[in-house]
């Protein structure tokens, strides 16, 4: 349940970053900064999960398995996560 609780917040924080930049209340350097924090450390996070396999093959279970997750929420909220932090940089690159 806290797992689900942790995915579901960093999904609303990226979204949180992405809205405050759009509406102009965040640097774009400051927005790139957070989604690419926000990123790196829910990918570090989804690594510690799988510690007890290698790293390519835990890359491997992070992209192409999604029952590798320990629930669908995890597994969402990271693809979202990444989407959108996809879209902060798209943006922050349209804007400079």
């Amino acid at each position: 349940m806290l797992d689900r609780i942790a995915s579901i917040l960093t999904v609303g924080l990226m979204a949180l970053v992405l809205v405050l930049f759009e509406m102009g209340s965040v640097a774009p350097r400051d927005a790139f900064f957070i989604a690419s924090a926000i990123v790196i450390v829910f990918t570090g996070q989804q690594f510690i999960a799988r510690e007890e396999m290698g790293f390519v093959e835990a890359a491997k279970s992070i992209v192409a398995r999604p029952q590798s997750y320990r629930n669908r929420t995890s597994f969402a909220a990271y693809v979202a996560c990444l989407a959108l932090g996809v879209f902060v940089t798209a943006q922050v690159v349209a804007s400079a």
